[in-house]
């Protein structure tokens, strides 16, 4: 049932990105411009197209490669990434729970209508405050880019590219904590007035017990879905992030690809894209059939 269930997975993972490559290859028809294979008949030219991506042909950039062109920039953007997600849901998850707990509180009510103004406000007008207090006036960070001048002379330093990271991610961290929050708390308030809670209450379990045995367990698994979700959020919305702090990263390239109408590029960046988020909602699929006892795989109820 496992294989069965994983192959199963597998085939809806492989046709939503052959689903997505026909959807690019179609608008790029409709752009007027000259690309090789114009003599050919369209189903002749969607298969060689085919062909050329999973070849790893993805055309070229100003005689660079796009495959390795966005491995690289894709390099930088998970120097941001990465650490915005993972303190984003440590945050989020731990205020969530906590205020989803002792909901109905004074502190509860400030901290849900403090998550409403941050989630409110898009993330680049926070990078813009964040650089006019954080760099300008405190002189705390850098003002973008990700090495100092410095490097030149010295090479580029561990350090020096955290440094320049470091606003970046507070930056994203910031705007992404809320949408966590929010699902984990929610999640909290449904867990805590199922009947199992009440059992388990009645039976004079401790609160405590309660509350790491049934109620954290249970409301958790709503967060395994929300995960990719986030990530592929945080990819669009890193696009504004890297541009206004000059970082390197694909949501820079997006942009210079767009402004120079890289159309070779940009269709690169968006088959990437794709198969990030499609393999991160494959692998939260699987995880969340391990984690829930209710879900049977294979079984129908998947």
């Amino acid at each position: 049932m496992r294989a069965e269930y994983l192959i199963k997975r597998v085939f809806y993972s492989v046709l939503v990105f052959f689903i997505t490559v026909g959807i690019t290859f179609a608008v790029l028809r409709q752009i007027p411009r000259s690309y090789p294979g114009l003599d050919k008949s369209v189903i002749a030219q969607y298969f060689v197209y085919i062909y050329n991506v999973l070849q790893g042909d993805w055309g070229y950039s100003q005689g660079v490669p796009v495959l390795g062109l966005i491995w690289e920039k894709l390099y930088w953007s998970l120097i941001i990434l990465v650490p915005a997600i993972s303190l984003s849901l440590l945050i989020g998850i731990l205020v969530g729970a906590h205020f989803g707990w002792k909901r109905g509180s004074k502190m509860d009510a400030s901290v849900l209508n403090v998550m409403m103004f941050t989630r409110a406000i898009p993330p680049y007008w926070w990078a813009i405050m964040f650089i006019l207090i954080f760099s300008f006036h405190l002189d705390l960070f850098p003002l973008g880019g990700y090495m100092s001048i410095s490097a030149l002379d010295r090479g580029i330093s561990y350090s020096d590219i955290l440094y320049h990271s470091a606003l970046p991610i507070i930056t994203l961290t910031v705007y992404s904590i809320p949408g966590t929050y929010y699902l984990m708390r929610n999640s909290m308030l449904l867990t805590v007035g199922e009947d199992y809670i009440l059992t388990a209450r009645a039976k004079g379990l401790s609160e405590k017990y309660v509350l790491f045995k049934h109620v954290l367990k249970n409301a958790m698994l709503p967060m395994v879905t929300m995960i990719p979700l986030e990530c592929a959020y945080l990819i669009a919305g890193n696009i504004f992030i890297e541009i206004i702090f000059s970082w390197p990263g694909i949501g820079l390239l997006t942009f210079d690809a767009i402004a120079a109408k890289d159309f070779s590029l940009l269709q690169g960046i968006v088959l990437i894209d794709a198969l990030l988020i499609i393999i991160a909602n494959f692998s939260a699929d699987l995880f969340y059939s391990h984690i829930d006892p209710r879900i049977k795989v294979g079984g129908g109820n998947v």
